[in-house]
């Protein structure tokens, strides 16, 4: 069954013949893209995103059993390591433009704080 929605013409992802519907991609896929309509599930393109900004690798292959039935519907390059560096390049670029929160500067803060009051309360310098 082949499920078509108009107007779009690109997906980073789809469901391939493979799909043995055991349904553990369906919960982690963070846009909700993947869907069941009567015991056939698909991507749904226009919130397929590839993870981007959620996680470093598409969950939904990463989940499934059969490491087949969730693949890129874009042709792949015919060379394996054109493929894997730019999925390496994309990944880099990914990494250094994504605002990182100050999780370290709040933890030390926190910790120096929480040290001092020991500190104080036990009478010490």
């Amino acid at each position: 069954m082949t499920i078509r929605l108009e107007g779009v013409h690109i997906m980073a992802y789809t469901i391939t013949q493979s799909c043995i519907s055991c349904d553990r991609c369906r919960p982690h896929c963070p846009t909700g893209a993947i869907k069941n309509i009567n015991g056939v599930y698909f991507i749904n393109p226009r919130l397929c995103n590839d993870c981007v900004g959620y996680h470093g690798t598409p969950q939904c292959a990463s989940f499934c059993p059969t490491t087949s039935a969730c693949q890129p519907s874009s042709p792949a390059s015919d060379d394996y390591w054109e493929s894997w560096f730019n999925h390496y390049d994309r990944l880099v670029k990914n990494l250094k433009t994504r605002q990182q929160p100050q999780y370290w500067d709040t933890w030390f803060d926190t910790y120096s704080r929480k040290l001092q009051s020991l500190i104080s309360v036990s009478g010490q310098p």
